[in-house]
């Protein structure tokens, strides 16, 4: 419009407008890290934290904590997000104990010792600034890696990134639509018909494009022509092959089935079996590991009690298909019938009988057998039997 405008006035003047790149570019790969994520999180949030005293499963207040209310402010699943993304955009998390709650800090600056403990000043909370260092006994420490994987990835995209902004541009060009606006020699230069220019350009003919019908009026000595565009249309199938690929090295880096996060059906059993395996496994290892030395310590741990994570609850359950697994398991002595009702989904039975573990006269131990043995020749002596 510039351009156009000072040709009429007897001047030249081009600009170079920009599409804004950065924002596109940092779209696809938000979108690819926050999927995996999400996938992470729900996958923790679907598990359970069981807490154990010597070796027997309780319900207390940690149980609460972790499973349901961390804080008054957040559930367990918004906090356990927030852990999440925390891991996974910054490579850390520090989880603060305070009044028998648990927060995560948005702000903290660690000092790192050898013999000593470790200390974290400048810890924020929700924009509260604790005016107090904490050490390493008083905090929950989570570190992802050695090196932030966030950080590999942004290197990894920086330049894919202008492919994905070179190919929307181009698609861009190729099926849009171009033409020429001629100005007659004798075309006025006064301010009424400069505004016909403006209102041309920045109503007429935005509408004019937008539609699929319709019909440009112009003022007189003005002319378009509508250029017929050489190069052959194009698809938006190679933009998404870009982004797919964005989403395969995300979900590579961070051992996430890709089919997972683009819902492919193909297959699920399997990949969600790898997804817990390779990626959700290490991470709730990591998060008990830290609680179980932070929270109860090695004298209560070597006594079995301690906090352990379920993520076999992530997996759908068909009663079907669980019912002869139940079966075994409860014949061999391995699941109580309140164990078998948990796979299930299913609330335990209040009684101690449900908790007592049964095997079938089947399977008896060579111990037994001996015993009866050995309680036979005993009886046979007292008889005066051989």
């Amino acid at each position: 419009m510039d351009w156009v405008k000072g040709f009429s006035k007897g001047k030249v003047r081009s600009e170079v407008v920009g599409y804004g790149n950065t924002a596109l570019q940092l779209y696809y790969k938000k979108f690819a890290i926050d999927s995996v994520i999400s996938l992470i999180a729900n996958a923790l949030v679907m598990s359970e934290f069981q807490t154990l005293e010597n070796g027997k499963e309780v319900k207390k207040n940690n149980y609460y904590l972790l499973n349901v209310e961390p804080n008054k402010n957040q559930n367990a699943t918004e906090f356990w997000h927030e852990v999440v993304s925390k891991l996974i955009y910054d490579n850390e998390c520090l989880i603060i104990q305070q009044d028998d709650e648990l927060f995560v800090a948005d702000e903290f600056t660690p000092k790192i010792y050898m013999k000593y403990e470790d200390v974290y000043s400048g810890v924020v909370v929700r924009d509260f600034a604790f005016n107090r260092n904490f050490t390493e006994s008083e905090v929950l420490y989570l570190k992802l890696n050695n090196e932030s994987i966030k950080k590999l990835i942004d290197g990894l995209y920086s330049e894919y990134g202008n492919l994905i902004s070179a190919s929307v541009a181009s698609y861009k060009k190729a099926n849009g639509t171009k033409g020429i606006l001629t100005l007659d020699t004798m075309f006025s230069q006064q301010e009424d018909a400069q505004e016909q220019l403006d209102d041309l350009f920045q109503n007429k003919f935005k509408k004019y494009f937008e539609n699929p019908n319709a019909v440009l009026h112009l003022e007189e000595g003005m002319n378009y022509e509508e250029k017929q565009n050489q190069t052959p249309a194009k698809n938006s199938r190679d933009i998404k092959a870009l982004i797919d690929d964005v989403i395969d090295f995300v979900a590579a880096a961070f051992h996430v089935p890709v089919g997972l996060i683009k819902g492919d059906v193909a297959g699920v059993k399997e990949q969600t079996d790898n997804f817990l395996i390779f990626c959700v496994n290490p991470i709730a290892k990591l998060i008990t590991s830290e609680i179980n030395r932070k929270m109860y310590g090695k004298g209560l741990y070597l006594k079995r009690t301690y906090t352990k994570i379920d993520t076999q609850r992530i997996k759908d359950v068909d009663i079907k298909s669980l019912s002869s697994s139940g079966d075994l398991l409860f014949r061999i002595g391995v699941n109580s019938v309140n164990d078998n009702l948990k796979l299930l989904g299913k609330e335990p039975i209040d009684e101690d009988w449900a908790n007592e573990h049964y095997v079938t006269k089947n399977y008896q131990s060579v111990l037994s057998i001996n015993d009866n043995l050995k309680g036979g020749e005993k009886d046979g002596k007292k008889d005066g039997k051989s």
